[in-house]
């Protein structure tokens, strides 16, 4: 009975505690998987998914922490930049690609370099052996041994487990079991020296700040030197040559830090956002007001055309008691309106140019001839061959009589 309310009173403990904010560093080789992990965590299809350029923030609610991870991009030009978010970090989740093994060696020193430094050393590791879902892949007892995992973890006295698993066979609620048991071991251990951690995360921040102040202040100096040097010279140059030079204020010139904070640069965007949204707004709203303009003076004009309709239908009776009305009125100033506005004639536009006639219509004014029909052979156009030469003379005799008759047949021409 004593142990159930105990476990009871912890639970409850437990329960009313704060969510603790942890961050983790995801990082590996390129095309090591990482991104689609992130994302299959988080929830999203780890499909199709570009390399990262530097690298990508998560944020996502695990149990009672609150997670943020930094997919960091695993290039051989973006590994330098690794190391300043070392310092923030509560654990390390290394991805490896175990289908690629002519990349392995390359994996053992990476790892090695990571598991040395001295803001990692000591924090827990979960090393997740991705892509096993493909031919070839290299198994848990293979990796280690490739690796030297155990070697590196007991030189750098840090906690770690190995997960195979492929980030590709299902996302959110339905995310490999292999990567969500080895996310729940990795929080289970932080949780377990979660003081500790923190207290060493606070003072590795702290040094790092201060390391960052101290190059900023480094690097103005040498920027200081560089400039008399090059001021120096100039004299000299000046002297040799028998001219003048002006004097010029030589101040420390402050470089600004490269590595600026991501809160930062986003505030600085949605502040942007809000100010362009403000003023098209305002633009939005004297757009309005100009046409509500427009709008009086159109219901003014058409008052006053009222008026003027109204005086000029007035009967001789109303005339005379609104005399007085009409006086006042005729005290009135006249006002122009916009339908009354003329427009100044122009010089060039009064003497139009005379244009070309347009052509006349088919079918007005045409000769008849040009409408006939067009005349269409009657027969065949080919002469034959008969007709080409002169036909003989032909001779019939009669032989009851002495007449002769000549048959001529002439040549026809067509």
């Amino acid at each position: 009975m004593f142990n159930l309310m105990a476990s009871c009173c912890n639970w409850l403990k437990r329960w009313r505690e704060p969510a603790r904010k942890v961050t983790l560093v995801m990082v590996g080789l390129d095309n090591a998987g990482k991104t689609a992990t992130v994302r299959g965590i988080q929830g999203e299809s780890p499909l199709d998914v570009a390399p990262t350029v530097g690298f990508s923030k998560v944020d996502l609610k695990q149990g009672k922490f609150e997670v943020t991870i930094f997919d960091l991009g695993g290039g051989k030009c973006i590994r330098s930049i690794w190391k300043n978010y070392y310092s923030d970090s509560y654990g390390v989740v290394f991805v490896v690609d175990s289908s690629d093994v002519q990349r392995i060696q390359e994996t053992r020193e990476t790892m090695a370099e990571v598991l040395r430094h001295p803001r990692i050393a000591g924090k827990p590791v979960l090393v997740l052996a991705n892509k096993q879902d493909r031919d070839g892949a290299l198994a848990e007892a293979d990796i280690i041994e490739t690796l030297s995992l155990e070697k590196l973890v007991n030189e750098n006295k840090c906690l770690c487990q190995i997960e195979p698993c492929s980030a590709v066979l299902g996302y959110g609620k339905k995310v490999d079991k292999s990567i969500k048991n080895g996310l729940n071991w990795l929080l289970s251990n932080i949780a377990k020296d979660y003081d500790a951690i923190s207290e060493r995360v606070q003072r590795d921040t702290a040094e790092q700040k201060a390391q960052e102040e101290q190059d900023k202040k480094e690097r103005a100096e040498r920027v200081r030197r560089i400039r008399e040097e090059r001021d120096r010279q100039e004299r000299e140059e000046a002297e040799r040559e028998g001219r003048t030079l002006k004097e010029e204020d030589l101040d420390d010139v402050d470089m600004p830090n490269p590595f600026q904070p991501i809160n930062n640069v986003v505030n600085e965007n949605e502040d942007r956002l809000n100010k362009e949204k403000e003023m098209q707004r305002q633009r939005e709203n004297g757009q309005q007001g100009s046409v509500q303009e427009q709008t009086v003076l159109q219901d003014e004009d058409e008052e006053e055309e009222e008026e003027d309709e109204e005086s000029e239908r007035q009967t001789p009776e109303s005339t005379e008691s609104g005399a007085v009305d009409q006086n006042k009125k005729k005290t009135r100033k006249l006002r122009l309106k916009r339908k009354h506005r003329v427009d100044p004639l122009r010089v060039e536009e009064a003497a139009p140019k005379s244009p070309t006639p347009p052509p006349l219509p088919v079918g007005w004014a045409t000769p008849k001839a040009s409408r006939l029909p067009k005349l269409e052979p009657l027969g065949d156009t080919r002469h034959s061959a008969s007709f080409s030469h002169i036909l003989p003379i032909q001779s019939s005799v009669n032989r009851n009589t002495t007449t002769i008759h000549l048959n001529i047949v002439p040549n026809k021409c067509y």
